[in-house]
């Protein structure tokens, strides 16, 4: 099975645009000097956090992985393979459904976590999803219906000229026969928040129930296409939780963390840069507060999980790391208990001391 798996601007770029491009390059330049002279702190961060259970987990989203791709959302096969590398290393990947279950009951170990997505569903991408089966390392393949199923290249890329194809019914079927997670990123690529209910509706279910005509499995977790703020609104996450979903995830590019919001999951975009990879995966604390300052507070009002209690252990199949089952501090996601400030009285013990004091590090991304 896996064998068969392995089977342009014409005006001048403004100023503003070059400046942004030098700004852009001078930051990943200065970005190894600050991931090795925080590295210290960070593994301390990590320490603490773990001990009350609330070890933050990063999930990434590649789109197009190829040899030679020159648009801007695909990843270099090379620098994918070494960020698996890298992964296999220094973190442990889990599933997606092992990550919400880290989310619900806490995650005890500093050791950083991770897991790895794909959106859209080009065909370029079955010779790293191959490395990835062959290795046993779990990840989501999100897939746009419409395109897998009549063979018409995305949208988005033919208004930038270019022709990727996606992959087939057949290839969908056979990532699924060898263990890939397939879950969906709409019936059509579109803007949720832009559809009427009925509209977006038809979106969920229909994508939903075709593939799971098609692999024969339970299909969890949707992808909202774009994934920014403005796409991912309550009443996207409460449509997706009415068509039978478990998992909505974003591409906000911020932490996930225990005891806050197991439904909704964040998630950085790959790209070529392994810096960058280290940076956000050995929990920078400037992305950190920024999770924390801007995770949306408005979920609480349509999302019922979103305040989650004690709940028995569901056993999810695969790899795990042990959790601990012993009464835990649960935090509604509108009570914003920021790691520099003082804890109030939680399950009746006095947490006074802050994790540590990061509020006066520059929130500024590098």
């Amino acid at each position: 099975m896996i064998d068969m798996l392995k089977t342009n601007g014409r005006e001048s770029m403004p100023q503003a645009g070059v400046a942004g491009q030098f700004m852009k390059a001078l930051k990943q330049g200065l970005l190894p000097v600050y991931y090795l002279s925080t590295i210290a702190f960070r593994k301390w961060l990590r320490r603490r956090l773990a001990e009350k259970g609330r070890a933050p987990l990063s999930v990434l989203m590649y789109h197009h992985v190829s040899r030679d791709c020159p648009a801007s959302w695909c990843t270099a096969l090379g620098a994918f393979r070494r960020h698996v590398a890298w992964l296999q290393r220094h973190c442990t990947v889990l599933s997606l459904a092992q990550v919400q279950e880290s989310l619900l009951y806490g995650r005890w170990a500093s050791r950083p976590a991770a897991a790895i997505t794909f959106d859209d569903g080009y065909a370029d991408n079955l010779r790293a999803l191959a490395d990835l089966l062959e290795a046993g390392i779990p990840f989501t393949y999100f897939v746009t219906v419409e395109n897998i199923r009549t063979g018409k290249p995305f949208e988005h890329d033919l208004a930038q000229g270019y022709r990727f194809r996606p992959n087939t019914p057949a290839e969908i079927r056979a990532l699924a026969e060898a263990g890939a997670d397939i879950g969906s990123h709409g019936w059509t690529h579109a803007e949720f928040h832009r559809l009427s209910p009925g509209e977006l509706s038809r979106q969920l279910d229909s994508s939903k129930k075709w593939l799971e005509d098609l692999i024969g499995q339970p299909v969890r977790a949707v992808s909202v296409p774009f994934g920014r703020p403005e796409h991912v609104t309550p009443a996207v996450i409460l449509a997706a939780r009415r068509a039978g979903y478990k998992i909505v995830c974003s591409a906000y590019g911020g932490y996930n963390l225990p005891f806050r919001h197991p439904f909704h999951i964040l998630r950085f975009a790959g790209d070529n840069c392994l810096w960058r990879l280290r940076n956000r995966l050995t929990v920078d604390p400037r992305l950190l507060r920024r999770t924390l300052t801007q995770y949306m507070p408005i979920d609480a009002e349509w999302d019922p999980d979103a305040v989650v209690g004690p709940r028995p252990r569901e056993v999810i199949p695969g790899p795990r790391e042990s959790l601990s089952s012993s009464s835990l501090p649960i935090l509604p996601l509108c009570q914003d208990h920021r790691i520099s400030c003082s804890w109030s009285r939680i399950n009746g013990e006095e947490a006074g001391t802050p994790f540590t004091h990061i509020d006066g590090i520059s929130d500024s991304r590098l």
